[in-house]
Order: C-alpha cells, then sequence, then structure tokens
C-alpha cells in the first residue's frame, strides 16, 4: 500500500514528453496594432507575421509592420519562444526581433508576448503586445510600444 502512494505521488515528477516527439508547428497571422507611444503621427498599422517552431519550443519568426500607404514600415526578424501552450486551442508565444525600418533605413529592435487562441479548427485570433526600438540618431530614435488583434492560422 505504501509503495503504490509513493508510485502516485512521485508519477507527476516522472510524466514528461520526449524533446524529439514534438511536432513542427507554427502560424500566419494578418492584422491591426494600435499603436500606443511613439506612433510618428501614425496611430494605427497593418501586420503580417509568420513562425516556425522546428519540433522544439523555440522557433524563428519574421514580420512586417507598416504604418501606411505611404510608409515602408518595419521588417523584422526573431526568435520565438513557447512560454505555455495548450494545443491546440492556446499557445502563449515571447518573441525578440531585429530588423530595419525602411522608411528612416535604420535598425530596429523588439519583442513582445503574443497569445493565439484558436476559434475554429487551425483558425483563430492573436493578441499581440510588444516595443520595437527604432535608433535613427538623436532626433530620429523612438519606442513604440504596440498592441494589436491579427486572424491566425496555426499548423
Amino acid at each position: 500500500m505504501k509503495l503504490a502512494l509513493v508510485l502516485v505521488a512521485v508519477a507527476p515528477a516522472l510524466a514528461h514528453a520526449d524533446p524529439g516527439d514534438r511536432p513542427w508547428h507554427g502560424s500566419v497571422s494578418a492584422g491591426g496594432t494600435l499603436l500606443l507611444t511613439g506612433d510618428d503621427g501614425q496611430r494605427g498599422r497593418f501586420e503580417l507575421e509568420a513562425d516556425l517552431e522546428p519540433g522544439s519550443r523555440f522557433g524563428v519568426l519574421v514580420a512586417w509592420r507598416q504604418g501606411s500607404t505611404s510608409h515602408d514600415g518595419l521588417l523584422g526578424a526573431g526568435l520565438v519562444y513557447e512560454a505555455a501552450a495548450a494545443r491546440p486551442r492556446l499557445v502563449v508565444d515571447l518573441h525578440a526581433d531585429a530588423g530595419a525600418d525602411l522608411d528612416q533605413r535604420a535598425p530596429m529592435l523588439g519583442g513582445g508576448i503574443r497569445t493565439s487562441i484558436l476559434l475554429f479548427g487551425p483558425i483563430g485570433i492573436a493578441l499581440d503586445t510588444g516595443g520595437y526600438l527604432t535608433i535613427a540618431g538623436i532626433s530620429g530614435t523612438r519606442l513604440a510600444i504596440a498592441t494589436g488583434a491579427a486572424i491566425v492560422a496555426a499548423f
């Protein structure tokens, strides 16, 4: 009886998934974002983003964040870490981006947190909040803090 109680108490600590068994997964999204700071006269912007995690919690992303038709926006690539998941319906990712502000031809660094909630099969909504620092001299440097929502397709 005591052995059974010990096994029941220790079983959750022994249960783990083999990292090699984790399938490839990722998502593609498109949506809108509201800039809370550093808007430079443009509060809203359109975003496209794709990420891929090849059999682990770590992966890569590429994103294009455009302010308006008169601006080329930000182009970035970076790393993604799946911080939490209740697959297949809910995923929380942390991301770190590096790239360029295409208008100012200046480097950009950023990062944030993104929560994807699947509603209909592989289609859902992604809620993203992040900060993006464009380094363009003394007068052109700005920190844009953004929050937004996008339609996401996960695989």
